[in-house]
């Protein structure tokens, strides 16, 4: 792939990281912009200091970017890096659940299911650490795989709940 230029060369990682913080913003959005109870009678400590491991988890994956396609680099440990910093991201957006419409609370299937896609990306991403495409294909699947499932699950329970308010601003 190439540029509107036709010099610089945008490579499949680089649209599969794109990608892959695409699904982790709308993740995030979705929950906090989407989810949350506004009306909850809470000061909402757990909601500002959740999101420490939000930045942090970030900072993970984005060091991890540029670790996972160096050569010098301990694949093993950058990919158990990167993957990290996916999971810290996505429990710390899930952990902020608590404070959910109610129609919109976390069921136990769901959070496995959440768990399961993670777990079996990180299975399979850590067993192909040494060929970095692919651990970057493997965690842009997982990525897109369990936003799609959470907003599966959002447009569900909202649809169900007759609660369907698509408008995003």
């Amino acid at each position: 792939m190439y540029s509107s230029r036709g010099s610089d060369p945008i490579s499949l990682s680089s649209v599969l990281y794109f990608v892959m913080m695409v699904m982790l913003f709308l993740f995030y959005f979705a929950q906090f912009d989407h989810a949350i109870d506004e009306r909850t009678n809470t000061k909402g400590l757990f909601l500002i200091y959740s999101h420490y491991p939000i930045f942090i988890s970030l900072f993970m994956v984005t060091v991890s970017m540029g670790f996972l396609v160096d050569s010098s680099a301990n694949h093993l440990f950058v990919t158990a890096f990167f993957l990290a910093g996916i999971g810290m991201f996505q429990a710390a957006v899930l952990a902020n659940g608590r404070y959910n419409k109610d129609y919109l609370r976390y069921t136990k299937s769901f959070c496995m299911t959440q768990a399961v896609l993670f777990a079996l990306g990180s299975i399979f991403a850590l067993l192909m650490s040494g060929t970095p495409t692919l651990v970057i294909v493997i965690g842009t699947v997982t990525t897109v795989m369990t936003g799609i499932h959470f907003m599966r699950f959002y447009m569900i329970q909202a649809r169900k709940n007759g609660k369907q308010n698509w408008h995003l601003i």
